[in-house]
């Protein structure tokens, strides 16, 4: 009741002569702006920590790598709906996070070679904000979010088809599917620039500049991971014998959210047992014995940014002496491969010196009997470590995935 009195209040004092266009925008921009949320955001931010100079920063850095008079286009995602009518949970495309601090569907940003940011955004709609609450004005677009020009997505046809004709070329997702009201691939503009093979993928692009990530980006990373950490040793504190995977599942989300994550960062595997050797476990639909392990490979998402743990260990509190025998084996080539992240090497050299050593391990255990590490390192292996020893991690779980896994680590790049 409170709050919507002091909303009211507030809406009154924006729409006085007095209140400046800026005010105004921020109470207009539908999602947190420092004065809507000042207990979750600073002065200047558009994330939490996470300020609009450096959005600017990065859309001026993929402006420098578009080639001469060519544009990119950036759709947000678009919304899913359960039963064609009630809406899932929405999740901002990965890329058009990075470059606007837009968490909103219905928008388009289209960047040039010189760096002129346009967006188009969701016409005025009392009764849809009805439903949906207040959606980005072109005020907010201004005002908040730095665009240099601000228009209605109805006036995109018109507006944006003469730019793309005179392009040298257009970037975009190839891959993402058009959102409704958005549909910038149906533009007669944009089918022309196609079948003269004018249209080129943008994701190398901006993914090689989301690989490397800032401070205030490993910043909410590691507090993302400390999230996931932490309520992965509150589901082993809850651990005992009987417990059912889902309650683990459950606990590991809440624990996430409670400590302020947004949303998980991919479905939980929660697997008790043999099932611990299925790699995308989803079911997450039984008791666990007492005699039995139980894996948790979970992560979280915090203002964009995922993480991404896994962790074995015994339900009943004791690891049996074959348990042990392999948890301390794969932990000591966890750790040789966490030493060997240094700058310069690559995820595919720490992958082949993971397989190396677990090849080593396999044989000294005796799990392959009669056979030498090098004879199980070149086939036998892949029985028990089907999968990579890692991949880049930010905004996606699995991030920037156009980077070759032969790049050289450097300095800000993260990898899970």
């Amino acid at each position: 009741m409170a709050s919507s009195v002091a909303r009211r209040v507030a809406q009154r004092v924006l729409a006085s002569p007095a209140a400046s266009a800026a005010a105004r925008a921020a109470w207009s921009a539908g999602q947190p702006t420092p004065e809507t949320h000042p207990d979750l955001l600073q002065p200047g931010e558009l994330l939490p920590g996470l300020a609009a100079a450096e959005f600017a920063a990065r859309r001026a850095a993929l402006a420098a790598l578009l080639p001469p008079g060519a544009v990119a286009l950036l759709p947000a995602a678009p919304i899913t709906y359960m039963a064609g009518v009630i809406p899932y949970p929405f999740r901002q495309s990965a890329d058009f996070l990075y470059l606007t601090g837009i968490t909103q569907p219905y928008a388009l940003a289209v960047l040039d070679c010189e760096a002129r940011y346009r967006l188009f955004v969701p016409d005025a709609d009392a009764w849809r904000e009805t439903w949906d609450g207040a959606r980005l004005s072109t005020d907010a677009a201004l005002e908040v979010f730095g665009a240099d020009e601000a228009l209605p997505l109805s006036q995109m046809p018109a507006e944006l088809g003469p730019q793309l004709a005179e392009a040298t070329s257009i970037l975009i997702d190839t891959e993402a599917p058009d959102q409704r009201g958005c549909a910038v691939r149906s533009l007669p503009a944009f089918q022309e620039a196609a079948k003269q093979h004018r249209v080129m993928p943008l994701r190398p692009l901006t993914h090689r500049l989301r690989w490397r990530k800032s401070p205030a980006e490993l910043a909410l990373m590691r507090r993302s991971a400390q999230l996931a950490s932490a309520a992965m040793t509150q589901c082993m504190q809850q651990s005992q014998p009987g417990v059912h995977e889902h309650q683990l599942a459950a606990s590991f989300e809440y624990q996430c959210k409670a400590g302020g994550a947004q949303r998980l960062a991919y479905p939980s595997v929660v697997a008790g047992g043999p099932d611990a050797c299925t790699i995308h476990y989803s079911r997450n639909d039984k008791a666990i014995a007492g005699d039995q392990m139980v894996l948790l490979d979970g992560g979280c998402e915090l203002h964009g940014y995922c993480s991404d743990v896994t962790r074995t260990w015994p339900v009943g509190g004791k690891y049996s002496g074959a348990q042990r025998a392999v948890y301390e084996a794969v932990l000591e080539v966890h750790q040789a491969c966490l030493d060997l992240c240094q700058p310069g090497a690559t995820l595919r050299q720490l992958h082949h010196v993971s397989v190396r050593l677990l090849a080593d391990a396999l044989a000294q255990l005796g799990v392959v009997r009669g056979r030498s590490a090098s004879d199980i390192m070149q086939g036998t292996v892949r029985r028990f470590y089907p999968h990579s020893v890692g991949h880049w991690l930010g905004l996606d779980t699995h991030d920037s995935s156009t980077m070759s896994h032969d790049r050289p680590l450097e300095p800000g790049v993260a990898d899970d």
